[in-house]
């Protein structure tokens, strides 16, 4: 794993209606590799990748949290979605098994304003048994042999009644996943999608597509 020292940090802004938020991202991600084999030592949590943009922007235009709502952002990286949560009245707790993203992530909570909870979990031994209101996934359904252990917290960690939100730049491994792990007896499900425009990226705009599943209620689940 990469050591503190080594990373070198730039500052950028991401605007949403009405607030401009200040973050931080690692400008020397390449250094940061050290097996390019190993999907663990690749640092995809060093920057924000554009799935998260699109849920965090829709979070922030789209949804209204109740009073003590609790929202795990699963795999936070550097944390833009689950921080948008929290400025708009949530509780956010921000998981990763990286401590280092969690490092940031907590320094671009503080840089706007943001109260979180930091997690650190693996999620192959995902020892968290709270069930949260709210879940969070962006861009993290891409590698098949981790999709299994993010669908058993899914279930496991997500209150009958919630919602988890699923982002996405249109990864085929996603939606496979998505349409195989999905059960009507016990989610309801909506796809939109939405346009990202970025600049300084390799692509200056994605359709990113976001899923919202509610957890049914167990007596409601039974009906169906």
């Amino acid at each position: 794993m990469p050591q503190k020292e080594l990373i070198k940090k730039k500052e950028i802004s991401y605007d949403l209606p009405g607030r401009e938020l200040k973050l931080c991202v690692v400008e020397n991600i390449e250094a940061l590799i050290t097996d390019v084999n190993d999907p663990d030592k690749v640092p995809c949590w060093a920057d924000i990748w554009p799935a998260a943009y699109g849920l965090a922007r829709y979070l922030w235009e789209e949804v209204h949290f109740p009073p003590g709502a609790r929202v795990l952002e699963l795999g936070t990286g550097l944390g833009l979605p689950g921080i948008v949560c929290s400025l708009k009245g949530a509780q956010a707790v921000l998981s990763d098994f990286n401590p280092l993203a969690l490092e940031l992530a907590h320094e671009n909570a503080r840089r706007n304003g943001a109260d979180v909870e930091l997690l650190l979990e693996d999620w192959r031994t995902f020892a968290c048994r709270e069930k949260f209101d709210y879940l969070l996934a962006a861009d993290i359904l891409y590698e098949p042999r981790l999709n299994p252990f993010l669908g058993e917290i899914f279930c496991r960690n997500l209150k009958p009644g919630g919602k988890l939100f699923v982002s996405h730049p249109e990864r085929r491994v996603t939606a496979d996943f998505l349409e195989e792990w999905y059960n009507p007896r016990f989610f309801t499900q909506q796809k939109i999608l939405r346009e990202v425009e970025l600049e300084g990226t390799l692509l200056p705009c994605y359709d990113i597509a976001i899923h919202i599943l509610k957890f049914l209620p167990e007596k409601q689940a039974k009906r169906v």
